[in-house]
């Protein structure tokens, strides 16, 4: 993985993906953009341009480790839906993917749909791809993002990583950063823009469990002139309890979000 929702500048275009996956032993990178049904204006022609232009992408840092000469990309929407069925994208030599549920047996199935297959014949030798029934989707490669209906999730992660780090440090101060990386195992590979947005809510979750009785253990710092918290004299195990005690309440509200979706 190279970078999650990147903006890069293209040819006078400015396109920004989702995601941006490379093989580096094939010098083959895949442009991805999750989509609910509609597409905005110049959005194909911006990923045609940018699919044309390879090179680009390593040159404007969105691509490490292959030569730019030598790399060569396919671009993908995916999608809930068959975007297909919705836009003319015959014009574009795009390859359109599909996330469905419960289908047959499987949990999830993710698919090619259309005609359009990709330029990299091991990627469409890779699909479809299959969870089956009884097994959970898993979200661990990538646990929440800054989306409302993630937040339950993003204060579970971020209440563990908090026990890990105060663990950790002992009395050293630990900053939003830090707390992020611990709770999202791709914090490394997100853009400026990405990062600036959990930023934001990290610093939003501290001051809400402060508030909630988490001051009573961590205690709010400056350090390189940013927030910071630090784990207070009293036992790290009255941290832990108290934690454990927001982890439960959430997981049970997110049992119920989840009764509610049936």
């Amino acid at each position: 993985m190279d970078i999650i929702e990147p903006g890069i500048p293209i040819k006078g275009d400015y396109i920004q993906p989702d995601l941006i996956l490379t093989a580096h032993r094939r010098k083959h990178s895949l442009l991805l953009d999750f989509k609910s049904y509609r597409l905005k204006d110049h959005q194909n022609e911006r990923y045609d341009t940018a699919v044309q232009n390879p090179d680009q992408l390593v040159l404007r840092g969105a691509v490490q480790g292959v030569p730019p000469d030598e790399l060569s990309a396919d671009f993908s929407y995916s999608s809930f839906g068959d975007l297909t069925e919705i836009h003319d994208l015959s014009e574009f030599n795009f390859t359109t993917v599909q996330f469905e549920a419960h289908v047959g047996g499987a949990n999830l199935r993710i698919e090619i749909v259309g005609s359009e297959g990709f330029n990299e014949p091991n990627l469409n030798d890779a699909f479809p791809i299959e969870v089956p029934h009884g097994k959970d989707i898993p979200t661990d490669y990538y646990p929440f993002d800054a989306e409302e209906e993630d937040h339950t999730q993003f204060c579970i992660y971020m209440l563990n990583a908090a026990i890990q780090l105060a663990g950790d440090y002992g009395s050293d101060p630990f900053n939003v950063d830090e707390l992020l990386a611990e709770s999202h195992k791709l914090w490394g590979s997100m853009s400026e823009e990405k990062k600036k947005e959990l930023r934001t809510w990290g610093e939003k979750f501290l001051d809400k469990y402060n508030k909630k009785g988490l001051d009573e253990h961590l205690r709010k710092v400056q350090k390189d002139d940013k927030p910071a918290w630090f784990h207070k004299s009293s036992s790290f195990q009255a941290l832990r309890n108290k934690a454990d005690e927001f982890i439960s309440d959430l997981e049970a509200e997110l049992r119920q979000k989840k009764l509610g979706e049936f």
